[in-house]
């Protein structure tokens, strides 16, 4: 199938899908990656505390207040504020994206919504487009409804 590249601003679909993808990762890295929390927070460390809580303190700043749009600017921005942090993160995403994230499910996933939405989008326009029909053809009644019906007594 062709798509023109001009349909997202000069870049494939496949690029496109890419750097939302990282972007994504990157989020994974920040926010639901245990790692980089778990060792913001020294979990694991008893009294001793967190050994960076002013990193945790950055990270969940971030989070909150700047916005991930490009993760790459994201990226550069927390750097200037902790050079450490920055670098774990990007150490995370891509060793998520290398390691953890399931390629082949994510292609299963994305395969099998689309055919379910279809199918639920397809169902729903059939009972509409035929309850339609059913109103202009006998003014909302079946043929059960006309009146044929017999009463028992």
């Amino acid at each position: 199938m062709y798509v023109p590249s001009d349909s997202f601003g000069g870049q494939s679909p496949e690029r496109r899908a890419a750097l939302s993808l990282q972007t994504f990762f990157t989020f994974v890295a920040a926010k639901a990656s245990c790692v980089v929390m778990s060792q913001l927070e020294g979990i694991g460390r008893s009294d001793l505390g967190a050994y960076n809580a002013e990193g945790a303190q950055t990270l969940r700043h971030f989070l909150v207040n700047e916005p991930m749009r490009d993760c790459n600017a994201w990226l550069a921005k927390l750097m200037q504020q902790d050079e450490l942090l920055g670098v774990r993160i990007m150490e995370v995403r891509q060793a998520y994206a290398r390691e953890d994230f399931e390629w082949g499910n994510l292609k299963r996933l994305a395969i099998e919504g689309l055919e379910q939405q279809n199918t639920r989008l397809l169902r729903e326009h059939a009972a509409q487009r035929f309850g339609t029909l059913l109103e202009q053809a006998g003014g909302g009644n079946s043929a059960g409804e006309s009146g044929g019906e017999q009463q028992q007594e």
